[in-house]
């Protein structure tokens, strides 16, 4: 237009306003000043709404100046929006001063007042207006006292609700829609449904907000099953349905868990015409989402004509429950793209799913959008960086963490200590849950009497468990199971099998995790036998079995070589299912090697889909412990060329395999290739070594190996050199490691029986009496052998 006009100024401005282009109305509003054309008290009004809903409070103070210049601010329309302009903006006091030099003050001047102060918290401030609105003999209209039951519900305030309720009945406002339809909002937001629908039903003509109020009501206080009655009401009355009903029957749905209902819903919006805002769409992706319906969820969200911050964080919640990390990830990284921030819960989110997909880095990226755009301080997030960090054994970041947060909670301690315990730091974990115990503001709950238990368990004294198990008692936590599971893991790892079994015994219940745990410290501590009559006399009082404790029959029957409780077992988790899990698998390979079954090894690993280095690993072994150390080798290459990485065990396997073949260079080979695996060799590799080069009658240089060995306790590898010395019949080589063996363990038998068996081995029987003569003398006894075959 050539020489637009004030209306046209004017309903240009509007319709930005009216489209959410706040910006781009402020910017008509400069031009048309520019244009030298002023507004009237419409246009102003308009203006001022544009920088209220831009937040432009500075522009606001502008257009309040040219409202006084043009003799525009004494217009109770005009005067009525900059009041608004001030309270929405939070500029109270402003707003105040403007209120006390306004002479004449309608309802609706009144009323902006009031709405400004109800939206300030401060439930006494809407009050005082109140009651000054009367006194200046302003009667208050229904707007008013619609504003006022709003701030009864925020406030949740019931006694000023019911004062508001009795207003509205007196002056016969209750049968009005706006006023009754907030009362019903009102009542439900406080809890109160009763009077919501005593009052919903009394009312004579209802509206589509009223129905709303009520079903929404209904929805937040857990009344779905009464909230579809009332919606079916609503259908059979010949009510249309209405954006916000759907938006509230897809959240009904959703809690509910009417798939089929929701489905017929979401066709009727479609053939409604509605456009799927992001009101409907956040609903449509939340209830999709509590049905499993990821896909659904997703070809809803593409659907949402305008999507919000709310709308991508929902989808990306939506992926995380359906474990699709990737998804979630992909759709973060366009909410950056579109500038969009992350809410506090789609953060949570994102931490959690880096740490399911191992991303440390990226997990420490959300940290950084935590501190830029909220309060790392608060308990909440504290916990869950705590959490993040401490499953990426990041203990030290999750100790700052932890002291960030300003008030610690339970959880902030025990996520802390579980961090310690899962790096095995035990020590700093225990000292954690001391510094607890001094805190005058929390106190621990069962759940770190576990985390703490764990802690004693890595510990060399024992008293500290003790301790703990006192407190459990004090604080009558000692029957939780979970709490019973760890003392029982507690006492069993430091030996005390008696303890454990009396606390197993006494259990209520047996859980998993407590047979798991007495299973497995019997077998640690050699009494195979014992966990395997745990297991008979206790399994029928569990509802199910797990792999742990399986896996951990299957290695007590390993140590006790009993084969016909092996394939018991065996036979126990091909009905389970267990049979095909890799953990499973290993245990039983290692079984049936260690029962002396090579043949039934052999084909159940060979009936293996997956592998892996367990599995690997358990057969190598078996291969060498059979003499098989030809097959152990070839399956090594073929673990290389499959791609599975050894662990230290497979090396053992394979240096045990050239020991027995006699591969000496074989053997230098692959024990010096252990450090290239990203491994550290151990006593048992240098044993090995040793004892390759010893069988080959290479003494010397198994003798420069040990002295080249790292650890300060050598004994077993000067032992280990001791053997070979006898069976090669090295007299004098071996006289000298034998004494140098006695020097290091003056108390062990076994020094001793090696010293007189090499005497003995050459002849030299003279010399064989004297060392059997003082170990007598020094009370030295040998423990004798015995057999388990009667």
């Amino acid at each position: 237009m050539l020489d637009p006009k004030l209306v046209s100024w004017t309903r240009t401005i509007s319709s930005c306003i009216q489209s959410g282009h706040t910006e781009l109305a402020l910017l008509d509003v400069l031009r048309m000043y520019r244009s030298g054309m002023k507004p009237n008290e419409y246009g102003i009004s308009l203006a001022l709404k544009a920088t209220r809903l831009a937040g432009e409070s500075t522009m606001g103070k502008l257009l309040h100046g040219q409202a006084i210049k043009s003799g525009l601010d004494s217009n109770p329309f005009c005067s009525t929006s900059i009041l608004n302009m001030y309270c929405k903006c939070c500029h109270f006091n402003d707003g105040l001063r403007l209120f006390d030099e306004t002479a004449v003050k309608c309802e609706a001047f009144w009323n902006s007042l009031i709405d400004g102060y109800s939206r300030s918290w401060d439930a006494n401030e809407p009050l005082w207006l109140f009651h000054k609105m009367l006194l200046s003999c302003t009667p208050p209209n229904c707007f008013t006292y619609t504003i006022l039951l709003k701030s009864g519900s925020v406030n949740l305030d019931i006694g000023m609700l019911r004062f508001f309720h009795c207003r509205v009945i007196k002056i016969n406002f209750e049968k009005n829609n706006f006023v009754g339809g907030a009362l019903v909002d009102s009542y439900a937001k406080c809890g109160e449904l009763a009077d919501a629908c005593r009052l919903f039903w009394g009312m004579g003509d209802r509206d589509h907000a009223i129905w709303c109020a009520l079903l929404t009501g209904l929805h937040q206080n857990g009344e779905s099953e009464y909230a579809f009655d009332v919606y079916l009401k609503f259908v059979s009355e010949g009510y249309k349905l209405d954006p916000f009903i759907f938006a509230t029957m897809f959240h009904l749905c959703s809690d509910w868990g009417a798939s089929k209902l929701g489905l017929q819903l979401h066709t009727s919006l479609l053939k409604s015409g509605y456009a799927i805002d992001s009101v409907i769409g956040s609903a449509l992706i939340g209830m999709y989402a509590s049905f499993g319906l990821t896909h659904d969820a997703y070809r809803s969200f593409l659907g949402t004509v305008e999507k919000n911050a709310v709308i991508y964080c929902m989808m990306i919640l939506c992926f995380a429950c359906d474990s699709d990390f990737f998804s979630a990830v992909n759709m973060m990284h366009e909410m950056k793209m579109l500038g969009m921030v992350l809410d506090r819960h789609t953060l949570v989110c994102m931490l959690r799913i880096f740490t399911c997909l191992d991303m440390l880095e990226e997990a420490r990226m959300v940290h950084c959008c935590i501190i830029k755009t909220m309060d790392e301080r608060d308990v909440i997030m504290g916990n869950n960086l705590i959490e993040m960090y401490s499953s990426f054994g990041s203990v030290d970041e999750a100790f700052k963490a932890f002291m960030m947060i300003e008030v610690h909670n339970e959880f902030s301690w025990t996520s802390l200590m579980c961090g310690y315990v899962e790096s095995n730091r035990y020590t700093e974990a225990f000292e954690l849950y001391q510094l607890m115990r001094t805190s005058d503001t929390v106190k621990p709950n069962k759940y770190t009497l576990v985390a703490a238990l764990q802690a004693s368990s890595g510990l060399s004294d024992m008293i500290h468990g003790k301790q703990i198990h006192c407190f459990a008692i004090k604080m009558g936590f000692c029957f939780h199971e979970f709490v019973e599971a760890a003392l029982i893991g507690m006492y069993g790892k430091h030996g005390c099998l008696d303890e454990a079994y009396l606390i197993f015994l006494n259990m209520p219940e047996k859980d998993l995790v407590s047979m798991c745990n007495i299973i497995s410290s019997h077998v640690e501590h050699g009494h195979g036998e014992k966990a395997i009559k745990i297991f008979l006399q206790s399994k029928g009082e569990l509802s199910d079995m797990d792999e742990s404790v399986c896996s951990s029959c299957l290695s007590a029957c390993s140590s006790l070589a009993k084969i016909d409780m092996g394939r018991c077992l065996h036979g126990s988790c091909i009905k389970t299912g267990f049979e095909s899990t890799l953990r499973i698998g290993g245990a039983i390979i290692d079984m049936y090697c260690k029962c002396g079954s090579i043949k039934d090894a052999i084909h159940f690993f060979g009936n293996m889909k997956e592998r892996d280095v367990i599995s690997y690993t358990a057969m190598i072994c078996g291969y060498s412990q059979h003499g098989f150390g030809s097959n152990a080798l070839q399956l090594f290459k073929e673990m290389e060329e499959c791609g599975v990485k050894p662990d230290e065990v497979t090396f053992v396997g394979i240096l045990s395999a050239c020991s027995h073949l006699g591969l000496v260079k074989e053997g230098w080979k692959y024990f010096e290739s252990i450090t290239h695996y990203g491994l550290e060799k151990t006593m048992n590799h240098y044993a090995c070594m040793v004892d390759i080069l010893g069988r080959a009658g290479l003494v010397d240089k198994a003798e420069n190996l040990i002295n080249t060995a790292s650890f300060s306790f050598k004994s077993p590898l000067w032992r280990t050199l001791l053997g070979a010395c006898i069976k090669h019949g090295n007299v004098k080589y071996g006289d000298r490691v034998a004494k140098k063996l006695i020097r290091f363990e003056s108390n062990n038998p076994s020094n001793y029986v090696m010293l007189s068996n090499l005497y003995a081995s050459d002849a030299l029987w003279d010399q064989s009496l004297l060392v059997k003569k003082k170990m007598k003398e020094e009370f030295i006894l040998k423990i004798p052998g015995f057999s388990w075959i009667a």
